[in-house]
């Protein structure tokens, strides 16, 4: 497992593509400065900075921190609350590593009650998910939610994954 996520993280940065800021969110997302993207080498990130970061967040109460940042794509390390809205993007994809935990993923159908998030972005959170498809995920499974699907998280037990994001724009 920790093998692939590196081999993710190296992937994301090989794509040293120009753009905005992935999303219009910053590159300072959960209260630190993210790395911006290698484009002469590879990134590293070992499986024991994964877990401090995981530690900061929960003691700070935040649910995110941006650890690469590449122009139209991102890393970020991620707790999702069971607070958290479901969620579509139309501009943007995401790729989920689970690394800890367990959650039950509900993806498609429709968002009920969509707002914008953003006025910058095409981004809508809402209440809930009408129809969508729930699966199962553990450590070591990918998530790939493609623009436009709306995506939520339900019966999160220590759930923690990276968050792989592409603007599609």
């Amino acid at each position: 497992m920790r093998k692939f996520g590196i081999a993710v993280v190296g992937m994301a940065a090989l794509f040293g593509l120009s753009g905005d800021v992935a999303h219009g969110q910053g590159p300072q997302f959960g209260g630190v400065p993210a790395t911006p993207a290698p484009k002469d080498k590879a990134g590293f990130y070992a499986n024991s900075d994964m877990k401090t970061i995981w530690t900061e967040l929960e003691a700070k109460q935040v649910t995110t921190r941006r650890i690469l940042e590449g122009g139209n794509y991102s890393i970020n390390v991620r707790i999702v609350p069971p607070t958290a809205p479901p969620l579509v993007h139309h501009e943007s994809l995401d790729m989920w590593v689970v690394q800890e935990g367990t959650a039950t993923a509900v993806t498609g159908g429709e968002l009920i009650d969509g707002k914008k998030r953003r006025p910058e972005v095409d981004d809508y959170s809402g209440t809930s998910i009408k129809g969508g498809h729930e699966q199962a995920l553990k450590p070591g499974d990918v998530l790939y939610v493609p623009p436009g699907v709306p995506h939520a998280f339900k019966d999160q037990k220590g759930f923690r994954a990276l968050l792989i994001r592409f603007d599609t724009k």
